[in-house]
């Protein structure tokens, strides 16, 4: 328990200190699978600065309702395909039903109420609620949540957490039951509102300059400037959490979470981890990268592909090689007969690796597919690498914040990588 109330109180600390980024942050993921809610990054934000209150409450409803959206197609693209082999399609069906009727009312009141907000944003897409619906409840419900919190502290200082804790505490079921005894009455005097976004401000200009960005320079200047806000956000963090683990501010982080995975360990769990262990071993990467190079050269018959499948492999070496030698952070469980940098653990090698090497196969595969397909293949690249970066903080040879590390850069190799590809093909045409 004390490691999880550390690991709670590090939250806060980490993300207040990062202020409106920090709260992003921390309000997005807590939208689809992180367990500590904004609201202790956003209360104290607003008491130390009353005047930028709606400014931050803005922030965290916006990044919320994305964290949401996160969240719902993380349930279509992951939990429906592992609910629909334990449960009948027709017992499906009917819970589907009662989501069409009921589930926009379920997510506005998970929204607003300490009920776990992510819990309803995953169920959401597992039974398919409709998108729009789900987006108007979940935008409605975070932003009164959030703007009613700002506005008290606004009018009341530090006096107004006592409030807040009622108010929206146990209180806000009260506040829920009132807002749907409202929608009702008003619902049965037939008012109707229409939204039409072509109206909106602006709508006009920025529909017709997208259109004519896309017809002057096609699907290469989108995955141009795309993988520099790809590269230069994550560079960002990873610049930040350097800075962090140098200054050792993540002690805290590292800490808890290597509490919560020692919590967990037991024989079971020991040899699945162990058998995925296996998978990172030298051998097994220079398998997966000879049979991925003659996957390449045999499905698109063009040596570019395969060349820059070694590319993103042996450059995820080289950065590491780098990063480690500059860094010489001690591993937390030390190898037998480390060689070189490989001693050292900051940043991860295995989820550099596993990040961009996986991430750019998926790319190839997907390239030519539907969207739907490449969300799945983003779902499964992003399952993959938690389970690897799980299994190395499970065995003690990884700090969390190495895990953290090496994904982050890795997302900068593997945008790099991308975009280098479209550049080849786009002007070898």
């Amino acid at each position: 328990m004390s490691g999880i109330m550390e690991f709670i109180a590090g939250t806060k600390d980490f993300f207040l200190q990062n202020g409106a980024i920090g709260l992003f942050i921390l309000a997005f993921a807590e939208a689809s699978f992180f367990p500590v809610p904004p609201d202790i990054v956003l209360i104290p934000l607003t008491i130390m600065s009353p005047a930028r209150g709606l400014y931050y409450a803005a922030i965290t409803s916006i990044a919320s309702t994305l964290g949401g959206l996160f969240g719902y197609f993380i349930g279509i693209r992951a939990g429906r395909p592992v609910l629909s082999r334990f449960v009948k399609e027709n017992n499906i069906q009917k819970i589907e039903d009662m989501f069409a009727r009921y589930g926009g009312w379920a997510v506005a009141v998970a929204g607003f109420t300490p009920i776990p907000y992510k819990v309803f944003t995953i169920a959401s897409g597992v039974f398919r609620m409709n998108l729009t619906t789900f987006f108007i409840a979940a935008l409605l419900s975070r932003s009164a949540r959030f703007f009613m919190e700002s506005a008290i502290i606004m009018a009341m200082g530090e006096n107004a957490i006592v409030y807040i804790n009622k108010l929206l505490g146990p209180g806000s079921f009260l506040l829920a039951v009132v807002a749907l005894v409202i929608y009702i009455m008003v619902k049965k005097t037939r008012i109707t509102i229409h939204f039409t976004p072509e109206k909106l401000p602006g709508y006009s200009f920025a529909k017709k300059t997208s259109e004519k960005y896309i017809v002057r320079f096609g699907e290469f200047g989108i995955y141009i400037i795309g993988g520099l806000i790809t590269a230069g956000i994550f560079g960002m963090m990873f610049i930040k959490l350097v800075t962090e683990m140098l200054e050792k501010e993540l002690g805290w982080l590292d800490r808890g979470v290597i509490e919560i995975f020692k919590s967990i360990q037991s024989p079971a769990i020991d040899v699945i981890v162990n058998a995925i262990n296996v998978l990172q071993q030298p051998l097994a990467l220079l398998v997966l990268l000879v049979a991925s190079l003659l996957w390449a050269e045999y499905l698109h018959k063009n040596a570019m592909y395969p060349a820059m499948i070694l590319i993103t492999f042996s450059g995820s070496f080289v950065i590491q090689w780098g990063l480690k030698s500059l860094f010489q952070r001690p591993r937390l469980l030390p190898l037998d007969h480390p060689l070189g940098f490989l001693a050292y653990s900051f940043p991860s090698g295995t989820a550099l690796l596993f990040t961009a090497f996986l991430g750019f196969l998926a790319f190839l595969i997907t390239k030519k597919a539907k969207s739907r397909h490449k969300i799945t293949a983003a779902v499964i690249w992003l399952m993959l690498i938690a389970i690897m970066g799980a299994s190395r903080i499970y065995l003690g040879m990884s700090y969390p914040t190495d895990i953290l590390a090496g994904f982050l850069i890795g997302v900068v190799w593997l945008a790099s990588c991308i975009v280098a590809i479209e550049a080849i093909e786009y002007y070898s045409r």
